[in-house]
């Protein structure tokens, strides 16, 4: 089961990619928490290949729709669009793209950390983390 995905665009420099968030179940008719995964899809205009950016669970407790990480490392909320732009930064600085024919699927949580970094650094101004 899926939930609807609207797509919306997000320019960065010249060009322009759309995305969309999904919530999906494997498990049939009664699916439990232990299948759930968020995706974020990343397309660039004009090409026919996506990245899929998946969260499988765990996170813990479910949080929020669309939203993933962990009373720990803290939250992201895929519906901002200044948290896909810091997970298509963490892409794209691994070299994954999201024009690419054949698309690509991997694990969101591998990006997690840097977009979590990035969106930290932007909400306190760049300043980052006081030392203890």
């Amino acid at each position: 089961m899926a939930r609807s995905r609207s797509t919306r665009r997000l320019v960065v420099g010249g060009d322009t990619y759309l995305w969309s968030v999904g919530h999906t179940h494997d498990g049939g008719k009664q699916p439990d928490y232990s299948t759930c995964r968020e995706i974020l899809s990343l397309r660039l205009e004009g090409s026919s290949g996506r990245l899929q950016l998946v969260f499988r669970q765990p996170w813990y407790p479910p949080g929020p729709a669309s939203t993933v990480g962990d009373r720990d490392r803290g939250w992201l909320n895929l519906h901002e669009p200044g948290v896909v732009r810091a997970f298509l930064d963490a892409a794209l600085a691994q070299g994954r793209q999201p024009g690419a024919k054949s698309g690509q699927e991997i694990d969101g949580w591998t990006l997690f950390p840097e977009a979590l970094r990035a969106r930290r650094a932007q909400s306190d101004g760049g300043a980052g983390t006081p030392a203890s």
